[in-house]
């Protein structure tokens, strides 16, 4: 279910990207997280995302070529928000884990290009940090 709780937290951010607010106790506006640790992994990375965003997009940016981050898709800058989290902050996931998690969600929800996108800036970031 950590996958499922990565998925909410992602949608969670995208949201803030339309200006949305939101915050951890917003997880538990979805019953599927049943788990406790799911719960309380999907709250913990959400607070990572948000109390660190200008960091994570500082990071972001540095590691784009051809692009600012306004340019970006934003379903992309989503991703990348809660992976780079998760590998700056949380650190009990392995960095490969994250990344897989991060391509499998720009797949899902991303254009055809976005998960190769994804992935390459995730490996330069795993080099910095």
């Amino acid at each position: 279910m950590r996958a499922y709780a990565r998925e909410i937290v992602f949608c969670k951010v995208f949201e803030t990207l339309f200006g949305s607010t939101t915050n951890e106790g917003d997880i538990f506006d979805f019953e599927q997280l049943t788990k406790s640790d799911d719960i309380e992994f999907a709250k913990t990375l959400l607070s990572c995302c948000l109390d660190n965003i200008s960091d994570i997009e500082s990071v972001i940016s540095s590691n784009l070529k051809d692009y600012t981050l306004d340019r970006l898709y934003r379903v992309d800058r989503a991703i990348l928000d809660v992976a780079i989290a998760e590998i700056k902050y949380y650190k009990q996931t392995p960095p490969k884990v994250v990344i897989n998690e991060a391509v499998n969600l720009a797949k899902k929800y991303g254009s055809e290009k976005s998960y190769a996108f994804v992935n390459g800036l995730l490996k330069n970031v795993i080099g910095e940090i």
